[in-house]
């Protein structure tokens, strides 16, 4: 069981990720400070506070993969907009440009190759109906959903 000094200390030490500092910002001595850090680190019951109270705070804070791959989309798809300030102070919703299409389909196509196989040439063989297009042809396409 978890002593109200040792909460503080794992409140501290995820503030700070410094075990002496937490410990001494959590009441211990200065003396003692980096030896009850240290130790306190190693208890089992603290260790799964720390971790557990990171993990929701990451759950809560930090954008999932999935929540990302859904703004990629969004950009490439032109559904993602932004509000910007004209010359004139007018402010307006602006859709993704070709170049912010281009980067999100970039990052997209990281994390699922369209590539089956290379073959023993090094041809590539996709089932990417884009795949042939250059890329002036397909700043042309993303301009069209403009």
């Amino acid at each position: 069981m978890m002593t109200p000094k040792q909460q503080k200390f794992c409140d501290e030490y995820i503030k700070t990720g410094n075990a002496t500092q937490s410990a001494i910002n959590a009441g211990y001595s200065k003396k003692t400070a980096k030896q009850i850090g240290q130790e306190n680190l190693t208890k089992l019951d603290l260790k799964v506070y720390i971790d557990e109270r990171l993990k929701t705070i990451s759950d809560n804070t930090i954008a999932t993969a999935e929540e990302t791959l859904g703004i990629l989309t969004k950009i490439v798809r032109g559904e993602h907009t932004e509000q910007v300030t004209t010359a004139e102070g007018e402010i307006i919703e602006k859709h993704p440009d070709t170049n912010q299409v281009i980067k999100a389909s970039a990052e997209i196509l990281k994390r699922y190759p369209l590539a089956k196989d290379i073959n023993i040439n090094g041809n590539i063989s996709t089932n990417n109906p884009f795949a042939d297009l250059t890329v002036e042809e397909l700043r042309m396409l993303a301009s069209k959903g403009d």
